[in-house]
């Protein structure tokens, strides 16, 4: 049997890349990817579904946490449609994080089907 830091990583899908993120007091931290580069990955969720996911940072750490999916609403411009809600993640962090724009969160494993739980 290998040693635990051995064992092949699992297969991950990038969720996106951090490009603003916001703390929210009491709650986590709301993360979102640039403006015109949605994150596609993440809409195949329904809101609020609690992810695994994990933080890599430049320098190559990474960080395992858990997300659940949000929407950002933005707000109608004065001579057009309402634009849609842009998909984002909460992050619920254990111990203070600088999650700086470039950061890429990785889901690390499905998620659970509510009708298992």
């Amino acid at each position: 049997m290998l040693p635990i830091d051995l064992l092949p990583a699992m297969p991950s899908e990038k969720l996106l890349t951090i490009d603003s993120s916001f703390v929210l007091t009491g709650l986590g931290v709301l993360v979102r990817s640039a403006a015109g580069q949605p994150a596609e990955a993440l809409r195949r969720f329904a809101l609020y579904t609690m992810l695994p996911v994990e933080l890599e940072l430049a320098d190559g750490r990474r960080h395992p946490t858990t997300a659940s999916v949000e929407e950002v609403a933005h707000p109608s411009p004065a001579d057009g449609p309402l634009p849609p809600p842009e998909p984002a993640l909460l992050l619920h962090l254990a111990e203070a994080l600088d999650v700086p724009p470039g950061t890429v969160v990785w889901l690390s494993a499905e998620p659970t089907p509510p009708e298992w739980l």
